[in-house]
């Protein structure tokens, strides 16, 4: 069996002596589709940023298979130090000696698909536009893994089937948190259950999540 491009193995966290994690694990293969779901506040986007690097956990070990790319998607862009929303998904692309290791052009095209010229100032985005910009600096990167925190957030219609499609049709590995339950239906293949700080996982789509 190949080893996980990411895996998260008994992981703790406590916020303000509350513990939030208490031994919670990911794993995630080449090409899988994970969907991550719980209660509100059961800690799906603290695992989320734990996976990302962004969080570090009181106990446990996060492995990420070296060269594998990694890029994560938060509720929250942060656009500050940025003047244009190319800007801020060009920062978003691989660097290989000085070099762009991903095809320069993907940002403005990934912008473009998502209905933005890249000139936008990211001080001034609306929600929606700050979602799509978001997104395209995550999808331009072509990575092995994409940890998406509600994607579909301020999204018409229109967008959200755009991105089913343009994640459908990638090999990149999924770990998704939603609200939008056609969504996890449509495109997960597993399901990773977060409950009082533990996980239970199943090799089904959301879609069966109720029978499960």
């Amino acid at each position: 069996m190949a080893a996980p491009l990411l895996q998260l193995k008994d992981i703790v966290l406590t916020f303000g002596g509350t513990p939030l994690l208490a031994g919670a694990e990911l794993s995630v293969g080449s090409g899988e589709r994970v969907s991550l779901i719980g209660r509100n506040g059961s800690g799906k986007s603290t695992l989320l940023r734990i996976a990302a690097g962004v969080t570090e956990p009181d106990r446990g070990s996060v492995f990420v298979q070296p060269g594998a790319v990694v890029r994560y998607l938060p509720q929250e862009p942060d656009f500050s130090g940025f003047a244009t929303s190319l800007a801020y998904v060009e920062a978003g692309l691989r660097l290989s000696d000085d070099h762009h290791a991903d095809d320069p052009h993907a940002a403005r095209q990934k912008l473009e698909q998502l209905g933005l010229t890249g000139e936008e100032d990211p001080a001034h985005l609306s929600g929606g536009e700050a979602r799509r910009a978001g997104l395209a600096r995550v999808l331009a990167a072509d990575p092995d893994i994409l940890l998406l925190d509600e994607p579909t957030n301020h999204l018409d219609l229109t967008t959200i089937e755009w991105l089913e499609r343009d994640l459908g049709a990638r090999r990149t590995a999924l770990v998704i948190v939603s609200h939008d339950r056609r969504f996890l239906s449509n495109l997960s293949r597993s399901m990773v259950w977060l409950d009082r700080g533990r996980t239970r996982r199943i090799e089904r789509g959301f879609a069966q999540f109720e029978e499960w």
